[in-house]
């Protein structure tokens, strides 16, 4: 099929046409868009890189290094928390995962307790709890255990951790 000059000049026009509008709706807009509110506030945030190895068996929880502050207004709402780490365990054994978020710590407490049971290599686990706060200010601590005999051990040698208790 031929078509005429005149016809693909007009057709090369609306295309462009088209691709810019496109371009506009997949570009963020300055009239939309709020460029002092992040996604995560400073201090819901962080990681680490701080290897921590547990050994020796069945251990009482303890933390990996981070500390979550969070601010959970002036009702009692609860919270989502996210833990993402590369770990290793060796076989026989399983680490174990909760938060000390200021009423005691429990095996499965705020959610799922396993975050690592022995694979071949070093796995990244992600996890994501949901905790019962009061209103105030809070810190949340993410914290693990080693489950096994005494021959065992598990490492954790990376880990990021997230709160939040707004969304919009």
């Amino acid at each position: 099929m031929r078509f005429s000059r005149p016809f693909q000049i007009v057709a090369a026009a609306v295309i462009l046409a088209g691709a810019g509008a496109m371009g506009a709706v997949l570009a963020p807009s300055a009239a939309g868009a709020s460029p002092t509110a992040p996604a995560i506030p400073s201090g819901q945030h962080k990681c680490t890189t701080t290897v921590t190895t547990i050994t020796g068996g069945t251990s009482s929880y303890r933390s990996f290094g981070l500390r979550l502050k969070i601010n959970n207004g002036s009702s009692r709402r609860a919270i989502v928390a996210f833990v993402s780490m590369d770990a290793n365990v060796t076989p026989d054994a399983e680490l174990r995962l909760t938060w000390n978020a200021g009423q005691g710590i429990n095996d499965y407490q705020y959610g799922p307790g396993n975050i690592a049971e022995n694979q071949q290599f070093d796995g990244t686990r992600t996890v994501m709890d949901v905790i019962p706060l009061g209103p105030g200010r809070h810190t949340l601590v993410p914290q693990i255990r080693l489950s096994g005999n005494s021959t065992t051990s598990g490492t954790v040698l990376r880990a990021c951790a997230v709160v939040e208790a707004y969304t919009s």
